[in-house]
């Protein structure tokens, strides 16, 4: 056909969309046009699970001045934002807004993980204490390792070595930077417009207590318990791989070659001969889902953690045991024991970031109500938004608001 895209463009534009047919429930959400600069809105019918109309912006008077044009709107489910709340009870005070779950969950999460950052030192003395003991109940049994032979260590690993030590002594200056700010009565917006780092990150500094050490990654536990044999064989000269495979599988070990390569190759890290296995320092967000976890899940060594920090942090273990509640509330839909648990959150003897979270909920009391009772959710919203940042990304500089619109409710 002799006509050129931007012809085939306009026609789109102006091609008449099908009539929606009511929408009685009705899921809001943001997207981002362009991220951090402009925002549109997203109204989806969660029944037949079809977008039926994109928003300029996410304020609350677009939202609000939608849901009059559509007073058959019976349930709205949104997250926690301010904007959609204030919109829903605007323009449709008649319909029963249900908060989120995803969402509900989400900042609980963030609302522990504030309570764990507040216990950065004893989490670091308990991981190192149970540590300590299970490699005394491992090394049982097993040949003596020989302390004074050192391990050669490559120069690439050497370089690695340092230059983490750089980075950590970077960040422990960065942290003392933010921690005499605070003293000096700064607030954390400016302290975080002085050192050029995310406002979160301040907060993070100022609530830990004590310079929090980055986690390290875990690896498998399988070949540890051979931790002591595998350095004596290692200082005696024996580096084949294969060969201390071989030796392993006639001391009973079950795992794989590969798991013995790459348990060497984090020896050859060490300064040290006698290569045991460094304490795995603890990140407070595997913290938090350490603490959420049923006991049932855990693994032995994780339960044995889990236990003696709440022992040695009875704050967190009251922080744990309330957000252990609202997690099984949520994800089990039970609103018989929210009032209970309301009270129990907001009560002045309960740790302060989750009686803030607590709080905050209560100000939303109605929408998190009906979010433990009904089914609605903004999950299939999620994955609308998805499906249209596919087609903003296919359309690449031509993906204006009036045409991207076009394109998703057409295709929808």
């Amino acid at each position: 056909m002799p006509v050129s895209g931007d012809t085939l463009l306009r026609r789109i534009q102006r091609s008449p969309l099908a009539e929606a047919p009511p929408a009685r429930v009705v899921g809001v959400d943001d997207w981002a046009l362009k991220r951090g600069l402009n925002y549109g809105t997203m109204l989806c019918d969660l029944e037949r699970r079809r977008p039926i109309e994109l928003l300029p912006g996410r304020s609350a008077e677009a939202f609000s001045q939608w849901l009059k044009e559509n007073p058959q709107v019976e349930v709205i489910s949104r997250d926690r934002a301010e904007d959609y709340a204030k919109g829903a009870a605007e323009g449709a005070p008649q319909a029963i807004q249900v908060a989120d779950r995803w969402h509900l969950l989400k900042n609980l999460h963030d609302a522990l993980r504030r309570a764990v950052d507040r216990h950065h030192q004893q989490i670091g003395e308990v991981a190192s204490a149970v540590h300590a003991e299970q490699q005394c109940d491992q090394s049982e049994g097993l040949p003596p390792a020989d302390e004074s032979l050192a391990v050669k260590t490559p120069a690439s690993v050497a370089a690695g070595a340092t230059l983490s030590q750089h980075r950590r002594t970077r960040r422990l200056q960065r942290y003392e930077q933010v921690i005499q700010l605070h003293q000096q009565g700064i607030g954390q917006r400016e302290i975080a417009r002085r050192m050029e780092i995310h406002r979160s990150t301040v907060r993070r500094f100022i609530g830990a207590g004590s310079f929090p050490e980055r986690a390290t990654v875990r690896h498998s536990r399988a070949v540890s318990q051979f931790d002591d044999y595998l350095a004596r064989r290692w200082s005696e000269g024996c580096t084949v791989i294969t060969e201390l495979y071989e030796e392993l599988k006639k001391l009973g070990f079950s795992g794989s070659y590969y798991m013995v390569r790459r348990r060497v190759a984090h020896w050859r890290g060490s300064q040290m001969g006698n290569v045991k296995r460094a304490m795995k320092r603890r990140s407070s967000r595997s913290v938090c889902w350490l603490l959420l976890r049923a006991e049932a899940d855990l693994h032995e060594s994780d339960t044995l953690f889990v236990k003696r920090l709440e022992a040695s942090c009875p704050d967190l273990k009251h922080a744990a045991d309330l957000a252990r509640v609202f997690w099984r509330m949520v994800r089990e839909r039970q609103s018989s024991p929210w009032p209970e648990w309301l009270a129990n959150a907001t009560s002045p003897s309960a740790p302060i970031d989750i009686r803030r979270f607590a709080n905050g909920l209560a100000a939303d009391n109605a929408a998190v109500t009906a979010a433990l009772s009904l089914p609605w959710s903004n999950g299939q919203l999620e994955g609308q938004i998805n499906r249209l940042k596919t087609l903003k990304r296919q359309m690449y500089g031509r993906a204006s608001f009036r045409l991207l619109r076009q394109r998703s409710l057409m295709a929808a």
